[in-house]
């Protein structure tokens, strides 16, 4: 399992994005798992394990959403209210580059 380290002085989007990294990463590692457990035929571990993926995949999408909130927080100076629409297509550009770099400098805190 490969995971993204969270450090004190890192921006909010760039923690965010490292909990998403993690949480996609055991995402994944379940569906391998629940393949072994299907093989083997243990299926009550299959039913458990496979509730668990829902709760996960529930939490990916949240930290996803909270990453996307935090980029546009800091597009837009830390201010965001739910009336505040991320704007026009430059806008969204600017919040996908600055996205891009948040998983950038996000790289070098994996570890294995």
């Amino acid at each position: 399992m490969c995971e993204m380290e969270v450090r004190p002085g890192q921006l909010t989007s760039t923690i965010l994005q490292a909990m998403a990294h993690n949480t996609s990463t055991i995402d994944r590692d379940t569906d391998m798992l629940l393949e072994v457990l299907k093989a083997r035929g243990q299926d009550v571990l299959y039913d458990s394990v496979k509730a668990a993926q829902m709760d996960i995949n529930r939490a990916y999408e949240t930290f996803l959403h909270a990453f996307g909130h935090a980029v546009h927080m800091l597009h837009n100076g830390g201010v965001h209210t739910h009336d505040d629409p991320i704007g026009n297509e430059k806008d969204i550009s600017d919040i996908v580059a600055q996205a891009h770099h948040d998983a950038q400098l996000a790289r070098k805190y994996m570890t294995r």
